[in-house]
């Protein structure tokens, strides 16, 4: 009888010792994953993207999504150079083009859609003192005024263009004929946020000099989202490309079924009424 019961404890305590060994097994695997998604988009997007982010996280909490915001152009420098981003998200046409036409092209096929649509503004000061240039100024035209001295556009340079906000601009002020007059005045911001930021505090460092800045060329969203700056004139559509947000998936993703969630998310009708009924961009 002592044998049996011997036989029986040793019994038990090899199958509680395998149990804890279980238990240890069960606890280095990781029971509840999460799948990160790098998405690399324009700066103008920040605001809405933010809070679609927190929409889709909590419909989706498996899923953490990473922005990287930036000049349309600075990002994709960054993506040729290996960045890791999952999805790219541009202000223009351009930027997305040079990643679809490479060979092999660096975006998955089918995976390419315009998100949503914007409006270039003209934007002037309102915290005082406002200078008599920037008081009077009611139109794209009224820059070529004597009164205004400095014009905060982004970064055009490039191709395809740094910053697309800067390029729509050119195109804009080309359209008027009115480019090459006003190309002394012309200051050239890192992104167009930044351009939003030097007319609010009315100056910009260019070149460890600060430039006093009367007028800037935004977004329609960027000039929504301040109390500091009046929009003064809204370009007319047939004054430049196309301002579209075109989106595109990297074939270097290791998440693309998350990718393609969310790429579909943002043209649901959630996120859009995000872009348009809280922060004003046109539908695609």
């Amino acid at each position: 009888m002592n044998r049996r019961r011997l036989i029986a404890w040793m019994a038990t305590a090899a199958a509680s010792m395998m149990l804890v060994v279980g238990l240890q097994f069960v606890k280095l695997s990781p029971a509840n994953s999460v799948t990160t998604l790098n998405v690399y988009a324009a700066v103008s997007l920040t605001n809405a993207l933010n809070s679609i982010k927190t929409q889709y996280q909590n419909a989706n909490p498996g899923v953490t999504i990473n922005y990287t915001f930036g000049a349309s152009g600075t990002l994709l420098s960054q993506i040729q150079a290996g960045a890791p981003a999952d999805i790219f998200i541009s202000a223009a046409a351009d930027q997305i083009d040079v990643l679809q036409n490479a060979s092999p092209s660096k975006l998955v096929a089918g995976s390419r859609k315009n998100i949503v649509k914007n409006r270039l503004v003209l934007i002037a000061p309102t915290t005082p003192p406002v200078s008599a240039g920037s008081a009077a100024l009611n139109s794209f035209n009224g820059l070529t005024n004597a009164n205004i001295t400095g014009i905060a556009i982004g970064d055009y340079t490039g191709n395809p263009p740094v910053v697309p906000a800067g390029n729509y601009a050119k195109q804009v002020l080309t359209s008027r004929g009115i480019f090459t007059t006003l190309s002394p005045k012309l200051y050239l911001a890192s992104n167009v946020r930044n351009v939003l930021t030097a007319v609010e505090n009315k100056t910009l460092v260019v070149g460890g000099v600060n430039k006093t800045i009367d007028a800037g060329i935004v977004y329609k969203t960027d000039a929504a989202i301040s109390n500091k700056v009046r929009v003064a004139d809204t370009s007319l559509i047939a004054e430049s490309d196309p301002i579209v947000y075109p989106l595109g998936i990297l074939t270097r993703t290791t998440v693309l079924t998350t990718a393609q969630s969310f790429s579909n998310y943002l043209s649901g009708t959630t996120a859009q009424n995000i872009f348009r009924n809280n922060y004003g961009f046109l539908a695609p």
